[in-house]
């Protein structure tokens, strides 16, 4: 085996999140949406003395921050192997491996859209089938949409730290699956207003997300989240926590308004640009 080494990008997600769990998607269908930002995740595989391989890696954010930092690890692990064994895969198959190989070390684990959308430029829409197979279709954007998107949706770490695992269960449970069904909904709610021109309805439908979210696991909320969200709500915007471990706050905000918010925010602001 030879040395190789593969880098992915995090992703930020926007909507439908939850739906991407094969105890949903497969009974009902699921989507989501979501951007790759330029932040990554690199896996080396380097053969050792021993007839085995090291596998090292490094990380540009925190692990659990809630940008499925596990799925683009898998990922690139999975691309870091096949290059090293000079197999070439398509990302619909690097994606469906390093869901396994991650599942398969825990169930539970993560939903589909962590390795799927870590391989996909620009924003993309990833649709779940009843057959259990994926399908990715990228969202066109103007590049004056482009600019705007880069310049309104804003990441801060909240600092908080959890186990992804811990509100998984809830969430998927059966008295929420009318939850889990309005956010199947809203990725075709924001590509609808989208089509119509309106590209300040994402600051609704991350509401929405959120909402719905703390609504089928309020374990997933707090008074000091509670806090975060409303001071992005008095300053014209919308917000939402991001992953199952509550890692960073997601705002979409105009820019005549960031400046206030990230004063009354106080958090230390993840710079990003996303990779169309």
């Amino acid at each position: 085996m030879q040395p190789a080494k593969a880098r992915v990008s995090y992703r930020i997600p926007l909507v439908g999140g939850f739906t991407d769990f094969p105890q949903y998607y497969t009974k009902f269908g699921g989507q989501t949406i979501c951007c790759l930002i330029d932040k990554f995740i690199e896996v080396s595989i380097i053969p050792n003395t021993h007839r085995g391989i090291d596998i090292k890696s490094s990380a540009d954010l925190p692990w659990g921050i809630g940008l499925g930092s596990s799925g683009v690890y898998y990922a690139a692990l999975v691309s870091a192997l096949a290059e090293a064994k000079k197999q070439k895969l398509g990302k619909l198959k690097i994606a469906e491996l390093a869901y396994q190989l991650e599942n398969g070390i825990e169930d539970n684990a993560t939903g589909r859209q962590d390795s799927v959308s870590c391989l996909y430029r620009g924003c993309s829409k990833i649709n779940y089938l009843r057959d259990d197979s994926v399908t990715v279709d990228r969202i066109p954007l103007s590049r004056e949409w482009q600019k705007k998107l880069d310049s309104r949706l804003l990441l801060f770490d909240t600092g908080i730290r959890r186990r992804a695992r811990d509100s998984i269960k809830d969430l998927l449970s059966r008295r929420n699956q009318p939850v889990l069904d309005e956010i199947a909904k809203l990725p075709d709610l924001l590509l609808a207003a989208w089509r119509k021109g309106d590209i300040d309805y994402l600051a609704t439908a991350i509401s929405l997300q959120q909402a719905l979210r703390s609504q089928a696991s309020p374990s997933c909320t707090s008074p000091r989240t509670y806090d975060l969200l409303r001071i992005v709500q008095s300053c014209g915007g919308g917000a939402r926590l991001t992953g199952a471990g509550l890692g960073a706050l997601l705002c979409y905000c105009h820019e005549k308004n960031q400046e206030r918010l990230r004063r009354k925010l106080g958090l230390s602001e993840i710079k990003f640009s996303i990779l169309w």
